[in-house]
């Protein structure tokens, strides 16, 4: 972040300034960081009210607070309204004062691993200010926006949502030049109460766009038509998997197995070969996406070839590490929905040897819970892969197909028996661990690489 002066964001966020000016380098809305010349946000929700650790924040180093009502400390206090909006009018002062370019992705499915893609892309040859973590909701967006500085060149900047208005809101903060939407699927649905909601939800990332901005989404899907008109009045093109008339696609897919796909990547500046190190079909198409969105943000097409070749991680997606010889495990723990799950049972189904699916429960599905984790549960069990599964939405579907078995009532037990089953294979393995936050997959996942890395009991 940039200094900036008390008295200068007065107007900025229609804010009475308390005490005297001073320089603030740093924004925070957690009481337990450590802050060094930090303005310290003290936002309010159902649950809590960051009123009440404002002292905390200013023994940890808060220079100052922004609050919105006046408090009895010693140090300056913006005094505001709302501070959750200030926060959000705070981060689009800084964007603007910067200039910053960005460009923003939102999507059911994939979007953090093109966030990832389109990053690594830019880096060959520009600063860039990309979303951390989860940071993609309406506090998260503010306070990435909050990082930025005089160095960053262009902002990558993922968007999430789970109730109807989040997107409209940090798009408006982000205000892009070219703005993407991966895919539209049966997620977060019980928020939105449908997947027309959830459609309608994602869809105000082009509502918000002008003439000089650009909307990118997937061509022939079944919301193209809706996601066009919503986009309306701005520039659209359109991406795809191989479909020769979309903008930008891919030809020649050569899979590699677990190490990734090479391909020939087709757009409107030109054609290259190009290579992606994430298993899975759908992580071609997620390179196609990141490729449309690094070209219009300005990469070359060598840029976005050596961007895509440079990046093999993205943390608790579709990670793929060795656990030892003969066992391989892909960490896809971050989230799951239904068609996540699905991109993840092909990439089994294509794996030669014993197969493994550590399934934890999809959350947020509404009407449709029961129903997505039968037809899950189905369809492992056709693919011949041997499930695991983690959660309180699975165990019905489970007792109603006789698989009671297959069920497991804690991450220490379910890694107990997988353990047990591994070392008695005498076939290459592979185990993929995938679930919604809420299950806490990555909990096995670390017990695994414990286990297998000391060679003691998960």
């Amino acid at each position: 972040m940039i200094a900036l002066s008390l008295n200068e964001l007065i107007k900025a966020l229609n804010a009475q300034l308390v005490g005297d000016d001073l320089i603030i380098e740093s924004v925070s809305t957690d009481t337990r960081e450590q802050m060094q010349q930090a303005l310290f946000v003290a936002l309010v929700g159902e649950r809590f009210d960051a009123h009440n650790y404002a002292q905390q924040a200013i023994e940890h180093g808060a220079a100052a607070l922004l609050v919105s009502k006046k408090l009895a400390v010693e140090v300056p206090q913006l005094v505001v309204k709302d501070t959750r909006v200030a926060l959000g009018q705070l981060a689009s002062y800084l964007r603007n004062k910067l200039a910053l370019n960005c460009c923003a992705i939102t999507g059911s499915n994939g979007k953090t691993t093109v966030k990832e893609m389109t990053t690594a892309i830019l880096s060959q040859g520009f600063e860039v200010l990309a979303t951390q973590g989860n940071f993609n909701n309406d506090i998260g967006v503010p306070l990435s926006l909050l990082r930025a500085n005089e160095k960053h060149q262009l902002g990558v900047l993922e968007l999430g949502a789970n109730h109807i208005g989040e997107i409209a809101y940090t798009v408006s903060l982000v205000q892009p030049k070219v703005a993407l939407i991966n895919n539209v699927s049966a997620a977060h649905i019980e928020g939105f109460g449908s997947q027309d909601g959830v459609l309608k939800a994602k869809s105000e990332l082009f509502t918000e766009l002008g003439y000089q901005q650009l909307a990118l989404c997937e061509y022939q899907s079944s919301y193209q038509d809706y996601l066009d008109n919503a986009a309306s009045p701005a520039k659209i093109e359109h991406f795809s998997l191989d479909n020769v008339n979309a903008d930008y696609y891919a030809s020649n897919i050569e899979t590699l197995g677990l190490n990734g796909s090479c391909f020939t990547l087709h757009t409107p500046k030109g054609d290259c070969a190009a290579q992606v190190n994430l298993a899975g079909e759908h992580n071609v198409k997620n390179a196609v996406a990141a490729a449309a969105l690094a070209l219009n943000m300005g990469a070359s097409l060598e840029q976005v070839k050596q961007g895509l070749a440079q990046l093999d991680k993205v943390p608790g997606r579709v990670n793929l590490q060795s656990l030892n010889d003969s066992v391989s495990l892909i960490d896809d723990s971050y989230n799951a929905n239904p068609a996540s799950f699905n991109a993840a049972i092909n990439i089994l189904a294509n794996f030669e040897g014993k197969r493994f699916l550590i399934a934890g429960a999809m959350g947020e599905m509404g009407q449709q819970t029961k129903q997505v984790h039968k037809d899950l549960v189905k369809r492992a069990l056709d693919s011949d892969i041997g499930l695991y599964s983690y959660g309180a939405s699975f165990d019905e579907v489970l007792a109603e197909l006789g698989q009671s078995s297959l069920g497991f009532a804690s991450h220490e037990a379910l890694c107990q028996q997988l353990i047990t089953t591994l070392e008695q294979q005498h076939e290459p393995c592979l185990v993929l661990v995938k679930g919604s936050r809420s299950t806490q997959m990555e909990q096995v996942v670390q017990q695994l690489q414990q286990y297998y890395k000391k060679g003691s009991e998960c």
